[in-house]
């Protein structure tokens, strides 16, 4: 094959190179096939699952999203074989992607009227959120492969965190669709059953099916982890840009202020603050946010101090910017990378610090499906050989922070391309 050759069409655009398919390695194939394979399987497991649901409508839920996540893949390499042919501008194929998106979301309420008119709003949100949730993650492996595989080792485990972090919050917006058994429901099987082909995660000490309580008890978790880190985000940095970029008096009582909250142990004070503030979501989220609001102020502070003094700030004082303008187009956004790898990390910390004030007895209350409770009750029941009960919350605690994590190290890969040399 002499020249790059190449095949367009609506629906696919592969372009030809010159080493041919007999030539790629072993290793290459063997991935491509554990990779289909485990595709494969996970629908399958996933339909499986969804045809045993309590709601009677897991199937349809789990087939209309991954409909909808499939034609915003095809959509998007659609838009952009048009834009390479010079067919559409950047700016038009973002329209046209957009009005497609917005097509395939008119096109779901008949589909909801149609499955559950008592309730066909929420049915439509998840066919939405669901399906734009897989989208972003199989858009992620379409696009971002070519772009991580060149960092390495740790490229594949920024990609590995995005996918399960992402699959973690797919399964959490479907929970409701897809759970066996209502998962507040007690009584539902024997009391602390081992895992078995009518209950696969076994039960709980209240005969509470396991799998359904792992499948909905991320939703409070997650949303304690995104409020705590956009309270963080939203006073960390206009404080840290602020402090650093002013400097005199205000910057040394508030780094003084950040640092003494600093000092105490992250745990130790999440725990005073939420038995001050009580149990609930927010006042979680809160208690979170203070323990790391010092980390963004910070890293920030610490890289406006150094951008500051850079010749292209220097030249815009000397032009008669304004203190505003400097802050907000020059400083911050060349700052704002180490940010966006602490916010990933920060993610991880507030998954784990939630788990503890839950573990302690500080967390939600106990009619909330919640990991850590499930935690919490299992680790009493260890001790009579119901390891079930104790392992796979903790198990799906440590996924969700392990995967926040490996997207920290992903965005700081992406963020930095230094390091790659």
């Amino acid at each position: 094959m002499g020249k790059a050759k190449t095949i367009s069409g609506v629906f696919i655009y592969l372009r030809l190179i010159q080493e041919p398919f007999r030539e790629r390695s072993k290793l290459w194939w063997a991935v491509l096939t554990i990779a289909m394979v485990g595709t494969l399987a996970v629908v399958a497991n996933l339909i499986i699952l969804a045809a045993r649901s309590n709601s009677g409508l897991g199937v349809p839920v789990v087939i209309g999203t991954i409909i909808f996540a499939v034609a915003m893949l095809v959509t998007s390499s659609f838009r952009n074989l048009l834009i390479r042919q010079g067919t559409l501008s950047s700016r038009m194929g973002t329209v046209f992607l957009f009005g497609v998106f917005c097509l395939f979301g008119i096109l779901a309420i008949p589909a909801s009227i149609f499955l559950l008119p008592v309730a066909w709003l929420e049915l439509w949100m998840v066919f939405v959120m669901g399906g734009v949730l897989l989208g972003v993650l199989l858009l992620f492996l379409y696009y971002g492969y070519s772009l991580l595989k060149e960092r390495g080792s740790s490229g594949y485990l920024a990609m590995t965190g995005f996918v399960m972090v992402l699959a973690i919050i797919y399964m959490t917006v479907i929970s409701y669709w897809i759970v066996p058994y209502d998962p507040f429901w007690i009584n539902v099987g024997p009391i602390l059953f081992p895992p078995s082909p009518g209950f696969p995660l076994g039960t709980t000490s209240l005969g509470q099916d396991l799998l359904s309580r792992i499948i909905a008890g991320g939703a409070v978790m997650l949303q304690v982890a995104f409020i705590s880190v956009v309270v963080c985000f939203s006073v960390g940095v206009p404080l840290g840009l602020l402090a650093s970029f002013r400097g005199g008096i205000l910057d040394r009582i508030l780094s003084l202020i950040m640092d003494s909250i600093f000092a105490f142990p992250g745990l130790i004070l999440a725990i005073a603050i939420t038995a001050m503030l009580g149990p609930g979501v927010v006042n979680m989220a809160l208690a979170i946010a203070v323990v790391y609001v010092p980390s963004y102020f910070r890293v920030l502070r610490s890289q406006v101090l150094t951008i500051k003094e850079l010749p292209y700030v220097e030249a815009a004082k000397a032009i008669g910017a304004r203190d505003r303008d400097i802050m907000i187009r020059y400083v911050l956004p060349n700052a704002l990378a180490s940010v966006v790898v602490v916010m990933s990390i920060n993610f991880a910390d507030a998954v784990l610090t939630a788990a503890g004030l839950t573990f302690v007895g500080l967390g939600f209350p106990i009619d909330v499906a919640d990991w850590g409770w499930d935690l919490t009750f299992g680790w009493h029941q260890l001790i009579t050989g119901a390891w079930w009960v104790i392992t796979f919350p903790g198990l799906m605690i440590v996924l969700l922070a392990l995967g926040f994590t490996l997207v920290g190290e992903g965005l700081n890969e992406i963020l930095t391309p230094m390091l790659k040399d």
